[in-house]
């Protein structure tokens, strides 16, 4: 297969740090007090939005007001997970170089730019990227599930968005990829229940959803015949 640009998400999809972001988000939180929320219920409420975006949604919930410093409290944790456990996604290293070898690569993620460094330097997948292909949340005024992040990113690499493939865990990113006009493969594979995820990628619009990386690969590659390519391929 050959396109102009393949973007790539990043949490749940080239590092396996949704649980731990969940996880931080729930420790932040239950320190407030908020004590409504268990990890099956941040995995279909909070995957894939930015942190403003989900305190906003759990204080139109819950009625609490956060403090000016939860943000700076949740990067904290964040930074502090990932040290100790932050792994890639299993076979992700070899699909991207896969990737790059017959398309241009980047990242949109919604994360905060240093998180989002941090992690693919810590687990070996930064290499592979040119710095300023990594787009994220901040860069826009609206991020994803709006186009905007795509769109940039697409506009940077002067690729057109009808040619791009978009690889994405969450519902937020596939809605995102589909409201810029891409196509969007989901990936199941990081999520704690990767059948009901794929059903739920699929509902929101992506074309296919792997749960390895290796059959990622391999329909990139065109070596899997058995994977059917969506049409405007």
């Amino acid at each position: 297969m050959s396109l102009p640009l393949i973007i790539f998400d990043c949490d749940g999809t080239l590092v396996d740090s949704e649980a731990l972001n969940l996880r931080a988000l729930l420790d932040v939180i239950t320190g407030f007090g908020v004590t409504e929320y268990d990890l099956d219920q941040a995995y279909k409420l909070f995957t894939g939005l930015r942190f403003s975006k989900i305190i906003e949604k759990v204080t139109a919930q819950t009625g609490f007001t956060f403090p000016e410093d939860a943000g700076m409290r949740y990067r904290a944790r964040v930074r502090k997970l990932a040290e100790a456990e932050l792994q890639p996604i299993p076979g992700a290293y070899e699909m991207v170089e896969a990737a790059a070898r017959q398309s241009k690569i980047c990242v949109a993620s919604n994360g905060e730019r240093g998180n989002v460094l941090f992690s693919l330097q810590k687990v070996g997948l930064l290499d592979l990227f040119e710095e300023q292909h990594i787009f994220t949340g901040l860069m826009v005024e609206n991020p994803k599930p709006a186009p905007d992040l795509f769109m940039l990113a697409a506009k940077e690499l002067n690729a057109p968005a009808q040619h791009t493939l978009v690889i994405e865990d969450s519902p937020t990113g596939v809605q995102a990829g589909i409201a810029a006009g891409m196509t969007v493969w989901g990936f199941s594979g990081a999520h704690h229940d990767p059948r009901s995820q794929e059903t739920l990628l699929m509902e929101k619009g992506a074309a296919q959803v792997f749960q390895t990386m290796t059959d990622l690969k391999e329909a990139l590659t065109m070596k899997a015949p058995q994977i059917a390519l969506p049409q405007n391929f």
